[in-house]
């Protein structure tokens, strides 16, 4: 599999879990279908094209119908998960899309800033920002502190993932640090729901 179908394949991935969480979140505030939409864009499309941006190309959304596609794929699938669910269960069903999108995105950011030759900060930053970029975005338009400011590990989850395809592609090759990248992250991300990992608060 070449570094373009991988970089697809998570581009994909993150895509449907962001705009799924996303279009959650937009359910969860009574947002109507044009809020809802809205949202699971944002949510999906920010990370990229703030990355895209960083490494001076035209965000992808602009130039890729599939970027859209997916992400409306998403958003309907949500729209349909919502049937007969209680608050408690589509939060739950909202923190693991979050994560997939989480930890896809950080290897996909990762897989751009290796492709334009960007030592170790360069994957850090691309990969902490396509990660994080659009639930920011999402957060701040339905007026909430973003999540990556106050909830469990989250950012940091993505660092560690960044660090994990750093070595990885030294060690091995993108494939396996691709993999690792998102398996690091997803893990960590539902270990600090699960046990409620902080970083430390000063009030």
């Amino acid at each position: 599999m070449t570094q373009e179908t991988y970089l697809f394949v998570l581009n994909a991935i993150g895509l449907i879990a962001f705009s799924f969480s996303g279009a959650i979140k937009a359910i969860m505030h009574n947002l109507d279908l044009f809020g809802i939409i809205v949202l699971g864009l944002s949510t999906a499309l920010g990370g990229g094209a703030i990355r895209d941006v960083m490494v001076h190309r035209v965000p992808a959304m602009l130039t890729d119908i599939n970027y859209t596609s997916f992400s409306l794929l998403g958003i309907a699938g949500s729209i349909l998960t919502k049937k007969n669910r209680d608050a408690a269960v589509y939060t739950k069903i909202f923190l693991v899309s979050d994560g997939i999108g989480l930890a896809s995105f950080t290897a996909s950011g990762c897989l751009v800033a290796y492709d334009n030759g960007l030592g170790v900060i360069g994957m850090i930053v691309l990969g902490i920002m396509t990660a994080v970029g659009g639930g920011i975005i999402r957060d701040v338009l339905i007026n909430e502190i973003p999540m990556v400011l106050t909830r469990e590990l989250y950012a940091t989850c993505s660092f560690v993932g960044c660090i994990v395809f750093w070595i990885s592609v030294i060690v091995f090759d993108v494939r396996y640090g691709s993999f690792l990248s998102m398996l690091t992250v997803f893990t960590l991300r539902m270990l600090a729901i699960r046990y409620r990992w902080n970083l430390p608060k000063f009030s």
